[in-house]
């Protein structure tokens, strides 16, 4: 029987944040481990701005335990209080907002694998969305074959049984077993 040999992990990836391609530290052919950084789009200030709003962190945090000691003690209203405990947590808020979006702007290997291809240069600006993949990437160590057997030998094909896989491009010869019996019958063969 002719199969194909496929594999479920086969992706094209896309940048999750719009900006300028930074940089690229991987070509086609790279091994890649999963999380392993393969590009950085420039961040648009996005760290400079969060470092301004961690300093403000900072005040905000100070002026609420200070509230915080006062109201303990009975001195001061309730609503100063009040109000420099929403402006900390307002704050802690809008700095993990910035620490997400940050995230976005350094692309990973999503698992192991090879680049299969580079789609974009340094220097391209990208985007979410169709058209702007930057790699793709190819797990090559979890491969199937899939195919199509005639109705006649469907009764010799069961999971678990032993097969002889010849690849002839390769001039190679594996043993392994079946993995999976689909039960869709195609009319055509």
């Amino acid at each position: 029987l002719q199969g194909n040999v496929s594999t479920k992990q086969n992706i094209l990836v896309y940048p999750e944040m719009g900006g300028i391609l930074e940089s690229i530290s991987v070509k086609e052919g790279t091994n890649v481990k999963k999380g392993q950084v393969l590009a950085k789009i420039n961040d648009g200030g996005l760290s400079q701005q969060l470092a301004q709003a961690e300093t403000q962190l900072q005040l905000a945090k100070t002026t609420f335990e200070r509230q915080e000691r006062l109201w303990d003690q009975k001195i001061g209203s309730e609503m100063q209080y009040l109000q420099a405990k929403t402006s900390y947590k307002s704050q802690i808020n809008v700095v993990n907002q910035l620490k997400t979006q940050l995230t976005k702007t350094v692309i990973v290997a999503p698992f192991s694998g090879v680049i299969d291809n580079v789609f974009k240069e340094k220097g391209s600006v990208v985007a979410p969305g169709p058209g702007s993949e930057i790699f793709r990437i190819i797990n090559l160590s979890k491969m199937y074959i899939e195919a199509d057997v005639p109705e006649s030998y469907i009764s010799n094909v069961t999971k678990g049984k032993a097969v002889e896989v010849y690849f002839p491009v390769l001039g190679k010869t594996v043993n392994t077993t079946v993995r999976q019996v689909g039960n869709y019958i195609n009319p055509n063969n």
